[in-house]
């Protein structure tokens, strides 16, 4: 099954009365139906805009460097990878600047 970021969320939520032979077709809420069917009744947010967001952002990431990640790696094996307490705080400093403080 593939997940399509594009498909509205009330168009997936929708249930299909000829698949489904407990769809109410009387007009009832879906409070009364589940009362009568015994079941639970469930709301779903409808955030799927704020899922097809997240996946532009994800699309628009830059490539990971697999060849710079990988010389990082290795020096922090070997134990040559040192960075002073100044290079932390200002690069902690630096994303707190660029994304609002918020933690993301």
């Amino acid at each position: 099954m593939r997940i399509d970021p594009n498909t509205q969320a009330s168009e997936a939520l929708q249930p299909d009365p000829a698949q489904d032979p407990k769809a109410s077709t009387t007009g009832q809420t879906a409070a009364q139906d589940a009362a009568i069917n015994g079941g639970v009744q469930v709301q779903l947010s409808t955030s799927a805009g704020q899922v097809a967001a997240l996946a532009q952002q994800a699309a628009a990431a830059p490539p990971v460097r697999t060849d710079r990640v990988d010389a990082l790696r290795q020096q922090i094996r070997d134990g040559n990878y040192n960075v002073s307490n100044e290079q932390v705080a200002a690069a902690m400093y630096s994303d707190m600047a660029t994304s609002g403080g918020t933690n993301e």
